[in-house]
């Protein structure tokens, strides 16, 4: 009799286990029956905000549902992913991320969520180059004289930064680290307000996305000396990476993409990515990130999982070693 109960507990949990997986294939062949909403960390305006808006009616054209966007600046992203974290596996709630938040793993230790255990990666979008910028009147032409300066005058070359633990602060202190100088981080409330301060002359000089110094550089209003990316890029054609300017194994460029709660069916996860993949090689969506000065992105879950963990680490590094606290 035992015997013959277990054969049939055996077959009931094979059945079960059937109807489970055929109603998530189901669920996922369903999906999406109601628009997709998109957590952004940042106020309207920003790449971010450019990114999505620019391929928002390509992935709402093939999900045949409205991508609705929703600003949940503050922290650093944190108090927005934390609340994803938290969302139903659904697949109706993602979160744009970028490398400012594998920053903010080592910079908010109280953030309440881990990007690699509490999301789960979609798909990536785009990156960002970023270039180092000095006033017109600093005496400086290159990263090898700016390193010179630097060593000869150290704690007193300025640079300004959107506030402590900001990116561009961290992109400062790799430098600072792989050159072994020291600078004087002088950070702002906004990166606009550094900006403006650069052009006076009330700090020497300033990590950037190119798209909002490209209009500085080309009027001569300060001066170019690299960009962080690991190869030089076509709008700046005669401008030398960091690395090969003198400072091997620099690189820093800011990456974007989405991800969702953990959870999410596997067949949820790889239709938006392929959705997602599609809409950054629409010819018209790329035509808009190479005016932004941006590079489309395409990754599988895993490989963007895998940049993340390696992003956590290396920030982490860099955190550690410049006792970097955020305000």
């Amino acid at each position: 009799m035992a015997r013959s109960l277990n054969a049939w507990m055996g077959q009931a949990l094979a059945a079960l286990a059937l109807l489970v997986s055929a109603g998530a294939w189901a669920q996922a062949g369903a999906y999406p029956n109601r628009p997709v909403k998109i957590i952004v960390p940042s106020a309207p305006g920003g790449p971010a905000d450019i990114i999505l808006r620019t391929i928002n009616a390509r992935m709402a054209d093939e999900l045949k549902q409205p991508v609705v966007l929703e600003y949940r600046p503050g922290a650093s992203g944190t108090i927005a992913l934390n609340s994803v974290a938290r969302s139903p596996a659904d697949g109706y709630t993602l979160v744009l991320v970028s490398e400012t938040h594998t920053a903010a793993e080592s910079l908010y230790p109280k953030r309440g969520y881990s990007m690699e255990k509490d999301l789960a990666p979609v798909a990536m979008l785009a990156s960002m180059p970023s270039v180092l910028v000095v006033n017109k009147n600093l005496p400086v032409k290159s990263v090898a004289e700016l390193l010179a300066l630097a060593k000869a005058q150290p704690g007193k070359l300025s640079f300004a930064s959107g506030g402590n633990g900001n990116v561009y602060h961290l992109a400062a202190e790799l430098m600072q680290q792989k050159a072994n100088v020291r600078f004087l981080h002088v950070p702002y409330s906004q990166a606009s307000t550094g900006r403006t301060d650069l052009l006076a002359g009330q700090v020497d000089m300033m990590f950037d996305a190119l798209v909002s110094m490209q209009p500085q550089i080309t009027a001569g209003t300060v001066r170019a000396l690299a960009v962080t990316s690991a190869q030089r890029l076509p709008s700046l054609p005669g401008v030398p990476t960091i690395a090969e300017a003198g400072v091997p194994g620099y690189e820093m460029e800011i990456w974007f993409g989405l991800m969702a709660p953990p959870g999410v069916s596997p067949q949820v996860l790889n239709r938006l990515n392929d959705v997602i993949s599609a809409a950054v090689q629409d010819k018209a969506v790329v035509a808009q990130f190479t005016a932004g000065a941006m590079t489309p992105l395409v990754a599988t879950p895993q490989t963007f999982a895998d940049l993340i963990r390696v992003s956590i680490g290396k920030w982490a590094d860099v955190v550690k070693a410049g006792a970097v606290k955020v305000d």
